[in-house]
């Protein structure tokens, strides 16, 4: 991974596969680090991936999903005219045959990478439309090793019966979609019949927080209108959930392969509106996470070093942003890793920034650099630190 440079209100940031660093402005020039700042890099060791403690496999259970949100970047195209129902990916659906191979491949591949830890990753479609092979899977791999669990699912067949299920079988930890307010969200997040989940959706969550430990990642996926209105969420969120266990992800919609343009424009008073909603969030208790491009268990590696993502039919995929995308398999479970081509192997947001247009890693990165900034400046309210040389900020 390479070390990313970005420049700050308070000096210059550093990113990489081990960490943040805040320089000062004169440790760089042009974006570029002088040889004291490239220094201070290497002592800081930001640059060095830390050894990976456990293996990391995400797992489709289902291909399907019973949500028909237009900017999926699983739709192979968008939904008819009056419709609600883009078509999308091969359908697959996960069995018990191909959970034993799974766990067969990943005993395997933990083992040669000296690992004895496991972190599963259930992922869709909509993994809960197949909640019989999300309890078997994890059943199945936590008898094969010591193993934690999260999941990625809109929420709405998260019940709480469900999620006691799962919890005692590892899951520790769920990311969850909302896209704005409540009519903002019904107008975008529909059943494949054209219906709202708002309701249903925080609904389960807050019970689900009653009744389990469960962590939850509120990803909020955001569109020009949604932007504004970013406070007005959390606001109502906060009233529902327990904050202190929640944390709040703003995420502009992208529009992969132009099926969808949620109409931002990557402007100052966007990025403002992103940084107004996570200074709300704070406030209200919510965890806001520190942005980073660390590198990761899955893809970071080619060949599934230290992890890998496999569709519900036993088919490789380097991430889960490929999954069911023709020309982009990389092995099976049987057969391994294979010849694939070059294109094929793609890490996180690789596919994304390739496919939902220009500007938008720019504006990513300027809105990594507005919430570091805040992140910072609300810990030096606690915690002053010195401003003037080289800062260790991020976690590690």
């Amino acid at each position: 991974m390479t070390l990313r440079v970005l420049q700050g209100q308070s000096g210059v940031w550093c990113q990489g596969a081990g960490g943040t660093l805040l320089l000062p402005f004169a440790y760089a020039v042009d974006g570029r680090l002088t040889e004291r700042g490239h220094a201070e890099v290497v002592r800081a060791g930001i640059t060095e991936q830390r050894p990976r403690s456990r293996y990391s496999l995400t797992v489709v259970t289902a291909t399907d999903c019973n949500l028909g949100c237009p900017y999926c970047f699983q739709n192979t195209a968008p939904a008819a005219p009056g419709r609600f129902d883009p078509p999308r990916i091969p359908r697959a659906a996960l069995d018990d045959a191909t959970i034993e191979r799974i766990a067969d491949f990943t005993g395997t591949r933990m083992e040669r990478a000296g690992l004895d830890r496991l972190f599963v990753l259930l992922f869709g479609g909509e993994p809960l439309l197949n909640p019989a092979a999300c309890r078997a899977l994890l059943t199945r791999l936590g008898r094969q090793a010591p193993l934690t669990a999260s999941m990625v699912t809109n929420g709405v067949l998260l019940t709480p019966a469900l999620a006691r299920d799962l919890g005692a079988l590892g899951l520790r930890s769920a990311q969850i979609t909302l896209d704005g307010p409540r009519e903002l969200h019904d107008g975008l997040r529909t059943t494949r019949a054209g219906r709202g989940t708002f309701d249903r959706i925080v609904d389960n969550l807050a019970a689900a927080q009653r009744t389990t430990d469960l962590r939850l990642t509120l990803r909020i996926n955001t569109t020009a209108e949604v932007l504004p209105r970013l406070p007005e969420l959390a606001a109502h969120l906060a009233d529902r959930l327990d904050a202190s266990r929640c944390v709040f992800d703003v995420a502009p919609v992208l529009n992969y392969q132009g099926l969808y343009d949620a109409g931002i424009g990557n402007t100052d008073a966007e990025l403002t509106a992103v940084l107004r909603g996570y200074a709300t969030a704070l406030d209200l208790g919510f965890e806001v996470g520190w942005p980073g491009r660390g590198a990761c268990g899955f893809c970071t590696e080619r060949d599934g070093t230290t992890g890998a993502v496999v569709n519900a039919d036993g088919t490789l995929y380097s991430c889960w942003e490929t999954i069911g995308k023709p020309g982009y398999e990389v092995g099976t479970l049987d057969g391994g890793y294979g010849d694939y081509p070059d294109h094929a192997w793609v890490s996180c947001s690789e596919f994304a920034a390739g496919e939902s247009g220009s500007g938008t890693a720019g504006f990513a990165d300027r809105i990594a650099v507005g919430l570091m900034e805040l992140l910072r400046e609300r810990r030096r309210r606690t915690a002053p630190a010195p401003g003037t040389a080289p800062e260790p900020v991020g976690a590690r």
